[in-house]
């Protein structure tokens, strides 16, 4: 069944030693990856949730906007047996009839992207066994892959689809420009990204400390992020709080949608006691033109504030 797909170094020639020699061949097959290979490493990557290696393949440019450190905690990767089985299912996303278009260090690339719906139910369970499992004996780990290879030989995963489009460009050639052939690299326009503000107050009557880890994220439309927030109880005693949610300006609100939110429920903290809270949104697809900056704030109050 198919289903239409959401809106989804350095390498020195002639080195001699072993180490080196093995490194630059190493670098420089990586270096040799057309635009398209890039793109659809980058796709399988993150598809995968293994964001330390989406990070290698994003352009030098981006990385001036955020990063590594930010990219990685606004975005949550698989860990172990799970990640591993979701490189399975990337490995079978395909690019089908695509365009490629070169210009002065610039490629643009046009396809039509096929790929397993993770979401799929037998799919997602395989996953979150995977995920709850810990250290699994080799044949248990087996029995999961087995369980993934069947359902995909027997044409059981679902298949999403869709046109998408990729821009790379090509690394600056440095310090040895002429020793190098510089590597395609997927730009993502960080630079032109929605700046939300993350903003973070406690009312008077509530003995607790509460900010976020990162003061802003860039986000581009349509692209789910999570962004973190530390709540500390001052006092001697236990206390339940809540926050409200706030979006500035107010006609900014309907294009932030909280996918999971600790304003969603009350919150408990022992005494001295620190909770890490964590908020996962997107920035809606339609956000006008013109918006390029807003606030995402939380003011937390006693729960008392909400009977």
């Amino acid at each position: 069944m198919r289903r239409p797909l959401a809106k989804i170094t350095f390498a020195l020639i002639g080195l001699t030693s072993v180490f080196g020699g093995v490194y630059a061949v190493r670098q420089w097959q990586a270096a040799s990856a057309q635009p398209d290979e890039i793109a659809l490493a980058y796709v399988r990557s993150v598809y995968a949730r293994d964001y330390a290696q989406a990070w290698q393949l994003i352009s030098a440019p981006d990385k001036q906007y955020k990063s590594r450190e930010h990219y990685l905690a606004e975005n949550e990767s698989f860990a172990g047996l799970e990640q591993e089985l979701a490189y399975v299912l990337a490995g079978w996303i395909r690019f089908n009839d695509t365009r490629l278009e070169m210009e002065a260090g610039r490629a643009t690339i046009s396809t039509h992207v096929e790929a397993p719906n993770g979401n799929q139910p037998e799919v997602k369970e395989i996953l979150r066994a995977a995920a709850d499992a810990g250290e699994l004996p080799a044949t248990e780990r087996q029995v999961l892959l087995d369980r993934l290879k069947e359902l995909h030989a027997a044409g059981q995963i679902e298949i999403v689809e869709g046109d998408q489009t990729f821009i790379l460009t090509r690394e600056p050639s440095y310090p040895f420009p002429w020793l190098v052939r510089r590597p395609w690299r997927v730009w993502m326009d960080w630079a032109g990204a929605v700046v939300v503000k993350l903003t973070a107050e406690v009312s008077p009557d509530l003995a607790w400390d509460f900010y976020p880890l990162q003061e802003e994220v860039r986000a581009l439309p349509g692209e789910t992020l999570m962004a973190t927030y530390r709540a500390t109880n001052r006092s001697d005693r236990s206390i339940t709080g809540k926050a409200r949610h706030f979006v500035l300006p107010e006609e900014y609100e309907t294009y932030f949608n909280s996918i999971q939110c600790f304003c969603f429920l009350q919150q408990t903290l022992g005494p001295g006691e620190s909770a890490d809270l964590t908020l996962i949104f997107r920035i809606d697809y339609d956000l006008p033109d013109h918006v390029r900056q807003f606030e995402n704030k939380y003011v937390f109050y006693p729960i008392e504030s909400f009977r």
